[in-house]
């Protein structure tokens, strides 16, 4: 889950005008420019709408709604008409204690504004009175009862607009991507904007201006105002994105607008850890409104230690002196009334189920007795890791207060700025402790948005328009002529064709010279073959747009959702609020996967209608054979334009994805996907993945995974995927496997260590006729060398500190099964079958290591670390040459007697330590090699065990970096909830390994050798 909701996308195209000229022509002297497309800047466009202004919304996103269709509680209301209906008497005095008049009036007169909007929206029969933190024990936050009320406000409102700008674009126009480079002035006086679209021409628009473009708490880079106005935040994750700039401080600036109070950043406790994402800056809000419901926030120990209850500024501060990790936590009883965020949270794994509080218990490593009293007995348990983000600003834009003042932008002097208003987080707010409790930031939205507005139709001439209710002029729009003014896009008038007669209708004579115009223009030439259906563009199904006549898209199907908006169980404006759109973000956030499959009807039913693919092959009818995929309306330029980390696109086997979630969970890391951010990056992923890779990721089934947006024309289409690969393991379980903590962790370490070495070395998929980079090459071989390396060390270490016979019987032990060498075919072998198996996994591993590094690492830059374990283990491979030369294949060994165990251990002498060799006289002396004696004449040169140290300390690193990529391998099979601890086991066994061998060289170095009899 990279963000709580979509954003919204236009549902209409509406017009725009092209040039200054065209939009100073006819609307000039009452429009307003409202700069910003959120909660406060559409407040402020309906305001302006009701007193007869023109508007022109300027939004640099490609979607209205910012950061307040993100909002995930609601909207604090003290006095709101629901309260009224449900006989509650609520004036909010204890939100004003101590603040000083501006938060009285706000209080007081907030309800008066949002009343207004609600019924503008007319969404009751999806609005609810929720118990919120910072309100006490009286429900007043206006939450929606199954989609997040940020969403279904802004969505019901946009919507609202955009049908009178299509309607009436004489009156409103909505102008996306589109940003805003400066404030016009004339004097002191701002008389408009300068913007420019993406990849346009600068523009100028003549008017008044509002705004409310946001405040500033989504940039953390250097040199923003976070940085220089609060840099004790720049520590904390942020929840707010990128558009949350500053942009409004920066352009009003400029023209002299005063600020205040910049250094006030709000901060939530309620920002969610997401699984592999503890270091993400983006967080994502987990909504209060289930500490509304009796969630609870405990530390590490199990405690409670805050009121959860208090405001969001007061918690966080109270987090800061407890100990991290932090969860929010509530039972299943407590969750009924708001058991949809729960199941949205629990199924995009957000939150964890747990049966008891034991069972979380034994997962935070505690006591189930110490948990905190209010969870004990409590069954089933929901849980959020949370920690404190940045989460508003309460400073900004200077604006007034006062009647005289109201909604206006004040310089430094605090005199107002002709032309120029200000609403939202883009103002400084003058009551910082009221701002920091729930629910308060989106009524102040709407508040200052509205009074902003007023402030701004004051100051035009309306023509002697009278006030009249945005649905009035909705309804005028259907009927009322548009005075002329329409898109200036340089088409021609189309000219309508005569209707031609049926075939039928016509006479002889008008037959004949139907057939002769045919001929004569080629008509009648044979078809030409037909490639197949061609699918559904976009702008096909945007002509779809209106509740007679509406289609949709999820997940790139065409759905005919006509029927089904009147039944639709989420409500019609759910569904209308994207006819003409492409609707999977949104459908996705709130539905399971296979919603709509399931409720799919044949042609003429009472509900949603395939119509086929987006861009691809129509829908199979009677489960005939699929047709050829034809373009989309995406191309490598649409696919270029999301290049950043915050918004990532790629192009891979024809199809463009969004991977801006998945970027931050990756297991190969970062680097590997950003290299090629709106690039085709199909031979790169191909020659990593096995074939079905990026489809077993896709989200929904991955919360974090790839989003699939369409295929992609100009490139190569999608690669059709053989049978699964040879290596094509199933995903690792999820969750503990049964067997929660460290116990759980080692044994499944060693269940499939063991699995991985009965598995053996062949058959691994490497060599299918031609030599493959398959990972499982290089997965099992790195079992059997890790676990033989084990045995090795310990024998040599046993083997230094035992003595000359200790050590010289380990040798003989591999020496006298050479027999079995060649599989006991070939006589006098050199090496026994375990050396020659231990060969062919070494060979094995190099060279498909090498394979893949040629494949994948060849391509980056050594900064960006993917070359770490081709230079490791080029090392290594080095190291190993040298050790088998000095050793193994040496010319200087010398030999000496032994008495051999009859039975190659020697059993009786196994509690003494005594191992690989006997003392009984009766067993006959064998002519042995004396290892002890040539490892002696090696490390006793400094020179050589410097240069065994640091390759030995070079095998180290490589085996702890191998060990973090191998443990979460499907291969391994470790579940999700024990790879941690695997991996620190791995961790620990590699130090124990490198450490041995270290102790070998130096003990040998500076112990006093003992004297070993040579025979020849």
């Amino acid at each position: 889950v990279a963000h709580e909701v979509a954003s919204v996308q236009a549902a209409h195209p509406v017009p725009h005008f092209s040039s200054s000229r065209d939009a100073h022509d006819g609307m000039s002297a009452s429009r307003v420019i409202v700069i910003g497309g959120g909660l406060a800047g559409l407040s402020a466009a309906c305001e302006l709408l009701e007193r007869g202004c023109n508007v022109t919304i300027i939004e640099k996103e490609d979607n209205l709604g910012g950061n307040s269709s993100k909002a995930t509680t609601g909207v604090a209301v003290p006095g709101s008409y629901l309260q009224a209906a449900a006989g509650v008497a609520d004036s909010g005095a204890d939100l004003i204690a101590d603040e000083g008049e501006a938060a009285k009036r706000f209080v007081e007169t907030g309800s008066e504004d949002a009343n207004w909007l609600m019924k503008i929206l007319a969404v009751d029969s999806e609005l609810v009175l929720r118990l919120t933190p910072g309100h006490g024990k009286t429900a007043r936050t206006i939450g929606t009862k199954t989609h997040f009320p940020g969403a279904v406000l802004t969505y019901a409102l946009i919507h609202l607009l955009q049908e009178v700008a299509q309607g009436r674009p004489d009156r409103l126009q909505i102008i996306s991507s589109a940003r805003v480079t400066k404030l016009l002035t004339a004097g002191t006086r701002v008389v408009g904007v300068e913007f420019s679209r993406e990849e346009g021409p600068v523009e100028n628009l003549k008017g008044n201006v509002v705004i409310t473009a946001g405040g500033y708490a989504g940039d953390l880079e250097k040199g923003s105002l976070v940085a220089k106005h609060a840099a004790k935040f720049m520590k904390f994750a942020t929840t707010n994105d990128e558009r949350a700039n500053g942009d409004s401080i920066t352009l009003a600036s400029a023209v002299g607008a005063g600020t205040a109070n910049l250094d006030k950043v709000q901060l939530t406790p309620f920002a969610a850890v997401l699984p592999g994402q503890a270091d993400a800056q983006f967080k994502v809000v987990v909504s209060d409104a289930l500490a509304g419901a009796g969630g609870k926030l405990i530390d590490a120990t199990g405690k409670r230690f805050c009121d959860e209850m208090k405001s969001a500024q007061e918690c966080a501060e109270a987090m800061a002196r407890a100990r991290a990790p932090f969860r929010l936590v509530i039972n299943a009883k407590q969750a009924e009334p708001v058991h949809w965020l729960v199941e949205f949270y629990t199924q995009r794994r957000v939150m964890k189920k747990f049966s008891s509080v034991g069972e979380l218990a034994s997962v935070m490593r505690v006591s189930g007795s110490a948990m905190d009293p209010a969870l004990q007995g409590s069954g089933v348990l929901y849980v959020a890791e949370v920690t404190a983000a940045l989460y508003t600003c309460s400073g900004g834009l200077n604006a007034g207060w006062t009647r005289d003042l109201a909604g206006k932008v004040l310089n430094a002097a605090g005199q107002p700025i002709a032309g120029l208003f200000a609403a939202g987080e883009a103002t400084s707010v003058p009551f910082p402790k009221l701002w920091s409790v729930s629910g308060i930031p989106m009524l102040y939205c709407i508040y200052s948005g509205r009074m902003a507005g007023r402030a701004a139709a004051a100051a035009v001439p309306t023509n002697g328009s009278v006030v009249q209710s945005l649905r009035e002029i909705m309804g005028s729009a259907m009927d009322k002529p548009s005075n002329g003014i329409k898109p200036t896009n340089g088409a021609a008038p189309e000219e309508k064709k005569p209707e031609e007669k049926p075939l039928e209708e016509m006479t002889t004579e008008e037959l004949i010279a139907k057939i002769k115009d045919l001929e004569a223009n080629g008509s009648l030439r044979a078809p030409p073959a037909d490639d197949g259906p061609k699918g559904i563009t976009m702008e096909e199904v945007k002509k779809h747009s209106t509740k007679e006549d509406a289609w949709l898209v999820v997940n790139g199907d065409v759905i005919d959702v006509t029927k089904w908006i009147p039944i639709h169980p989420g409500g019609e404006q759910a569904v209308v609020a994207y006819l003409g759109q492409d609707a999977s973000d949104e459908w996705n956030m709130i539905h399971k996967a296979g919603t709509v499959e399931k409720n799919l009807v044949p042609e003429g039913g009472n509900g949603p209608v395939l119509k086929g693919k987006l861009g691809g092959a129509a829908p199979a009818v009677g489960g005939g054979g699929g047709a050829a995929a034809a373009p989309t309306g995406l191309t490598l330029d649409d696919v270029g334009k999301h290049n950043k980390e915050s918004d990532l696109w790629i192009v891979v086997n024809g199809k463009a994805y969004d991977v801006t979630k998945w970027v931050q969970v990756h297991p190969g890391g970062v680097q590997a996907i950003t290299a090629y951010a709106g690039k085709d990056a199909t031979d790169e992923w191909n020659c990593i993945h096995k074939p079905g890779t990026i489809e077993k990721n896709l989200f929904p089934g991955n919360p974090n995974g790839p989003v699939d947006m369409g295929a992609v024309s100009g490139v190569a289409p999608s690669q059709a995927t053989p049978g699964p690969p040879l290596d094509d393991d199933k995903p690792a379980p999820e969750g503990n496997g049964g067997i929660p903590g460290i116990l759980g962790a080692i044994i499944f370490l060693a269940f499939n260590v063991v699995l991985m070495l009965l598995r053996t070395i062949f058959f691994t998929g490497n060599l299918v006729f031609k030599f493959e980079n398959n990972r499982n090459g290089t997965i099992r071989s790195a079992c059997f060398l890790l676990t033989f390396t084990i045995v090795h060390v310990a024998g040599n270490f046993v083997g230094m500190i035992k003595g000359p016979n200790e050590a010289n019987g380990e040798g003989y032990f591999f020496d006298r099964i050479a027999w079995t060498g060649g599989l006991g075919l070939v006589k006098d072998s050199p090496l026994s079958v375990v050396e020659e198996y231990l060969a062919l996994a070494l060979l094995l591993h190099v060279s498909v290591a090498l394979k893949r590094s040629w494949d994948i690492s060849i391509n980056y830059c050594l900064n960006t670390g993917r070359w770490n374990m081709l230079l490791s283990g080029l090392t290594i491979l080095f190291f190993l040459t040298v050790h088998l030369a000095d050793i193994r294949f040496s010319s200087q060994m010398k030999y000496t007697m032994l008495r051999p165990p009859p039975y190659f251990v020697a059993w009786p002498g196994v509690l003494e330590g005594r191992v690989f060799y006997e003392t009984d006289p009766s067993i006959p002396l064998q002519r042995v090699r004396d290892l002890y004696t040539r490892e002696v004449e090696l490390f006793k040169d400094l020179g050589t065990c410097a240069l065994y140290t640091t390759c030995i300390v070079v095998f180290w690193c490589h085996m702890l970096i191998g060990w973090k990529k191998l443990v979460p391998a499907d291969a391994l099979q470790i579940p999700k909830d024990h790879v941690k601890n695997v991996t620190y086991l791995g961790w620990i066994a590699a130090t124990a390994i490198v450490s041995m061998y270290l102790s070998v060289v130096w003990y040998t170095y500076y112990a006093p050798p003992i004297k070993v009899e040579n025979v020849p």
